[in-house]
C-alpha cells in the first residue's frame, strides 16, 4: 500500500482516500468480534428506548447509518480489511429490525447498487459526490413515505475544485474536481442558535470543534408534506450547501436540523415533531451515546468560551432581532 504521510488513511487505486483512523479504529469496528457484539448490543438497548421515547410523544423514531466509504467503494482498496461484505453497520440494522421497533433507512444497499454505474464517494473525502446524496434522499424519502422533490432530484449544478478532508492531510495537500449540486431553494431558514451564528461571522473559519451542537430550522410553504421533523445528524446533513438537510427541507414543511450524534429530548418535546430521524456515520458507531444533551445550553457554552463578553452579548441581540 502507497504511504501518504498522514496517519489514518488508506490510499487505494488511482489516488482514492479512505479513513481507517490513527489506531486502525474502523478496522476494529468492522472486524467481527466480542467487543463488536458487545457494541452492537448496546445500541440495539439505546434504539429501542429511543423508539419507546418518541411514541410516548407522538412521534416515530427513525434510523439511519451512512456506510463508510470503505465498503461501498471496496473496489478501489489495495489491501485486505475485514467485513466488507457485512459492515457493521449492516449487521447492525438486521438486530433492530428483529428486536426493535424502529424505522431503518437501509444506504448500504442503494448505494452499493449506484455505485455500479459510477462513484457515489468523493475520491479525496469521507462524503458522497453529487450522486451518492441523491441516492440518500431518495432512500430516505421512500422510508419517509413520501416522493422525492422532482426540482432536488433533477437539477444539476457546476463543475468546482476543492481541497477535501482528506485530500488536506497529504504533503501536498491533493484538490478534486466535483460537482457543485445546486437545486431551486424554496425552504427558507427562520431559526438558528448562537453556535451557527458565530461559524456564519467567519471568526472561526477553518477551525474545528465549532459544529457539534448547531441547530437551525427550515420552513417551507411550498412543501407538499406538512409533517415537522426533528433531524440529528453530523456533516452528512448538516451544513450550509446542498446536503441532507436542505433536500429534506424541500420536502417537508418544517424541518429542525440539530448537530449531534446525543438526542435532546427536551428539544423533542418541546417542538412536538411528527418524526424524529437520527443519522449517524458507522465510523461514530464506536461510542454509544447517552442522550444526556442540552443543543442550544451547550452551544452557549461553546460560543461562550470562543467570545468576550461583550461579542457575546452583541450576539445575542442579534438573535433576539432575527
Amino acid at each position: 500500500m502507497a504511504q501518504t504521510g498522514a496517519r489514518g488513511i488508506a490510499v487505494g487505486r488511482d489516488g482514492w482516500l479512505f479513513w481507517i483512523g490513527r489506531k486502525d479504529e474502523l478496522v476494529d469496528l468492522y472486524t467481527e468480534s466480542a467487543a463488536t457484539r458487545r457494541l452492537l448490543r448496546r445500541w440495539v438497548r439505546l434504539v429501542a428506548h429511543r423508539v419507546r421515547r418518541a411514541k410516548a410523544l407522538g412521534a416515530t423514531y427513525v434510523h439511519a447509518i451512512v456506510p463508510e466509504k470503505i465498503a461501498v467503494h471496496a473496489d478501489t482498496l489495495d489491501r485486505p480489511f475485514p467485513k466488507l461484505d457485512d459492515p457493521p453497520g449492516a449487521r447492525l440494522n438486521r438486530l433492530l429490525a428483529a428486536e426493535t421497533q424502529a424505522e431503518l433507512v437501509d444506504l448500504f444497499e442503494p448505494l452499493r447498487a449506484a455505485r455500479a454505474e459510477g462513484p457515489v464517494y468523493l475520491q479525496t473525502d469521507t462524503h458522497w459526490n453529487h450522486r451518492g446524496y441523491i441516492v440518500a434522499y431518495q432512500a430516505l424519502c421512500a422510508a419517509l413515505g413520501i416522493a422525492p422533490a422532482a426540482h432536488v432530484v433533477e437539477a444539476n449544478g457546476h463543475i468546482e475544485r476543492f481541497v477535501f478532508d482528506l485530500g488536506g492531510k497529504l504533503k501536498p495537500p491533493v484538490d478534486e474536481a466535483f460537482l457543485a449540486h445546486a437545486f431551486p431553494r424554496h425552504a427558507q431558514r427562520t431559526e438558528a442558535n448562537a453556535l451557527v451564528h458565530l461559524r456564519e461571522t467567519g471568526r472561526v473559519a477553518g477551525r474545528g470543534g465549532f459544529f457539534v451542537g448547531s441547530r437551525a430550522v427550515m420552513h417551507n410553504p411550498e412543501a407538499g408534506d406538512p409533517r415537522r421533523i426533528v433531524l440529528f445528524g453530523d456533516s452528512y446533513v448538516f451544513d450550509q450547501g446542498p446536503r441532507l438537510t436542505a433536500m429534506l427541507a424541500e420536502s417537508f414543511r418544517e424541518v429542525h436540523a440539530i448537530w449531534s450524534a446525543e438526542i435532546d429530548w427536551a428539544y423533542v418535546e418541546a417542538v412536538k415533531p411528527d418524526l424524529v430521524v437520527y443519522e449517524i456515520a458507522e465510523r461514530f458507531l464506536r461510542r454509544v451515546p447517552t442522550d444526556r444533551f442540552s443543543v442550544d445550553a451547550f452551544a452557549e457554552r461553546r460560543v461562550r468560551r470562543e467570545l468576550k463578553p461583550s461579542v457575546l452579548d452583541r450576539l445575542r441581540r442579534l438573535l433576539r432581532l432575527r
